[in-house]
Order: structure tokens, then sequence, then C-alpha cells
């Protein structure tokens, strides 16, 4: 019985917290970042950034943040490398997008997105740790 409790409460961190609060922090680092460029006078209406994936980005994070916190809760090994490699995969594959363009808008909101991944993985580790009590 208490394997289940870790397990509902696990992942209700990892995925009820994290689906939560992760949106919720990464919005209003964006919403200074703009606040920034726009006391800076840059043109915010062209964020490469902003155009959505066919893949909407809260199934992107569910599915990692299961994926990790299971990873977390039976201790496999390099998880922590696999959570970094996971976030640097992601930021590369729209690298490209941030390099052609060299504003300090778009390094900003780049670099919210690297903190809008850790904020993730934090929910995925709490988690899984949470779970992993209960499997001891």
């Amino acid at each position: 019985m208490a394997f289940i409790i870790y397990f509902i409460f696990g992942f209700g961190v990892s995925i009820g917290l994290g689906a939560f609060f992760t949106p919720k922090i990464l919005s209003k680092i964006r919403n200074y970042i703009i606040e920034k460029a726009l006391d800076r006078g840059e043109n915010i209406k062209e964020n490469p950034l902003d155009i959505p994936l066919d893949i909407p980005a809260w199934l992107i994070g569910t599915i990692e943040r299961i994926f990790f916190t299971i990873l977390v809760a039976f201790n496999v090994s390099a998880t922590a490398a696999a959570m970094m490699a996971w976030i640097t995969i992601k930021m590369v594959s729209d690298w490209h997008r941030i390099k052609e363009r060299n504003e300090i808008f778009i390094r900003s909101m780049a670099f919210s997105s690297l903190l809008g991944n850790i904020i993730s993985m934090f929910f995925a580790l709490v988690g899984g740790l949470i779970f992993s009590c209960g499997i001891k």
C-alpha cells in the first residue's frame, strides 16, 4: 500500500506540479525579458522562438517528466547525464534560429527556454526521489 502512495505522490509532484509551475515560472521570466527588451526599444514582434512546434510543449514536458521520474525512481545510472543530454539536444535543435539573430531579446528568450527545461527536470527529479522511497 505504501508503494501506491509514494507512486501517486511522486508522479503528482512530477506531472501535476511540474505541469502547473513550470509554465507559470517560465511566463514570469519571459515577461521580465519582454519588459527589458521594450525598455531597450527592441522589436520583439519577430521572435522566431514563438513559432509553435507541431508537438505541443505540454506533451513534450509531460513525456520527459514521466521518463526521467522513472529513471530517478529506479536509480538508473547516469540519469543526471541523460537529463543534461536531453536538455542539450532540445536546445541545439533550435540553436540555428538563435545564432542567426544576435539580438539580446532572442538570446534571452533562448536562455529562458533553458531555465524552463531545468525547472521541468527539477520536478521530475523530486517526483522520482519521492517515488523511489516507496520502492525501497
